[in-house]
């Protein structure tokens, strides 16, 4: 009757598991949180294994009474995986978390086994816990079919080592209506702006939700490592932190690779040269393209920038690009080269001073980033210096 009743490609929508994750990567130091891995949740260290049933209770079921199908299960799960050796640790924590919308009333059995710290408590626990459910030899008629195997397999003679071990390593986590404030109590403790407090918990219960879905996507149980918790949580914090000054992190191009990059005749390099740009000019701007491109590689990796600031940035070099773009529409240029150029040194200037996460970024950086929007999608750029940039990049790629 064993056996391994966890169900991976039905997590997605077990939000609870999502927030509990969390909830247990904010307390561990080190180790890794599994979500339908070991159990519903569970933590691993080194010298710990604490396997986590989880249960949701918007309504009148109660998982914590007496007859209570779902507590009774879930021992006889445990006892299952304790049976089967599936447990690395010899001496695991069992831990049934509860989370209500209400207040719950603990039966009389579920508390005396979760109180249990002894050999002869626990016996004591379910010889009491026999004496509610049979009758001399006989299972009682109150017991409910459905929770009756579970039942006879914990009260069965041969299984009682295995119970008492189960119910010496159970303990109830319950939180009554409190579980959201608890979790934000907990969260906020962590070295974090407490003004970005509910940002930071939202972004990261999100950031582990697209963790667990990244395996169960695939079928598979979850595994989140405490150390990338704790890397991004201090990506993101760096990400809100004012006092932290973006400066130049990479090297300026020699000229040799910039001159390799000029012979690459990349999308933005013909489109300086469709508004006869002079070969100054379009050689500064593949040296700040490359370094810009470093630079963004190396504030991510370092966790000084997020991605979501990144995308901000250049929606904003986009605005400033198309409403530069209108007002020079209702100007009389009989040039187009003459209008792209101006369009182009315009918003040149406009960006110079466009910050980054609320803070100054180098000189070259927007001048740079420019050239990245003027460069891709390679069939067709967000943004593009001559009026007919789209049509001349097309037929240059016709040639």
């Amino acid at each position: 009757m064993c056996k391994n009743t966890h169900v991976p490609d039905k997590l997605e929508g077990y939000l609870l598991q999502s927030r509990h994750a969390l909830y247990n990567l904010i307390l561990l130091e080190d180790g890794v949180v599994s979500v339908e891995a070991i159990d519903d949740v569970a933590l691993e260290t080194n010298e710990l294994i604490v396997a986590q049933q989880t249960k949701s209770v918007l309504s009148n079921n109660n998982p914590v009474t007496d007859k209570a199908v779902v507590f009774w299960k879930t021992l006889y799960n445990w006892c299952c995986y304790i049976a089967n050796g599936d447990f690395s640790c010899k001496n695991p924590i069992l831990r049934y978390v509860v989370v209500s919308s209400h207040n719950l009333n603990v039966g009389n059995i579920p508390d005396s086994f979760f109180n249990a710290k002894t050999v002869m408590e626990a016996k004591t626990a379910l010889e009491s816990a026999r004496c509610h459910f049979y009758d001399g030899d006989d299972i009682s008629p109150r017991v409910s079919e459905e929770c009756k195997p579970f039942i006879q397999y914990c009260f069965s003679s041969e299984n009682e080592e295995i119970v008492i071990k189960v119910i010496l390593a159970i303990e109830l986590e319950l939180h009554e209506n409190t579980y959201d404030e608890d979790l934000r109590i907990k969260f906020s403790k962590q070295i974090i702006p407490k003004e970005y407090l509910n940002e930071l918990l939202t972004f990261m219960l999100g950031w582990v939700e697209e963790k667990i879905h990244s395996f169960t996507k695939n079928n598979k149980p979850a595994y989140i490592l405490v150390d990338d918790y704790r890397e991004a949580l201090l990506r993101e914090v760096r990400g809100r932190n004012a006092s932290v000054i973006l400066s130049a992190v990479s090297t300026s191009p020699n000229s040799f690779e910039t001159n390799q990059e000029l012979e690459r005749r990349d999308n933005y390099i013909k489109q300086l040269e469709f508004i006869e740009l002079d070969y100054t000019d379009i050689y500064s701007a593949a040296s700040d393209y490359l370094r810009t491109k470093s630079e963004v590689v190396e504030w991510a990796k370092r966790g000084l920038v997020t991605q979501q600031s990144f995308e901000d940035y250049n929606d904003s070099l986009i605005r400033i690009w198309r409403n530069t773009k209108h007002l020079n529409e209702v100007r009389d240029f009989s040039d187009e080269c003459k209008k792209g150029r101006t369009l182009y040194f315009e918003c040149d200037k406009a960006v110079a001073d466009k910050q980054l996460q609320g803070k100054a970024v180098p000189s070259f950086f927007g001048s740079g980033a420019l050239h990245s929007l003027a460069n891709e999608p390679s069939d067709s750029p967000k943004i593009g210096w001559h009026p007919n940039y789209l049509n001349l990049l097309k037929e240059k790629e016709d040639e």
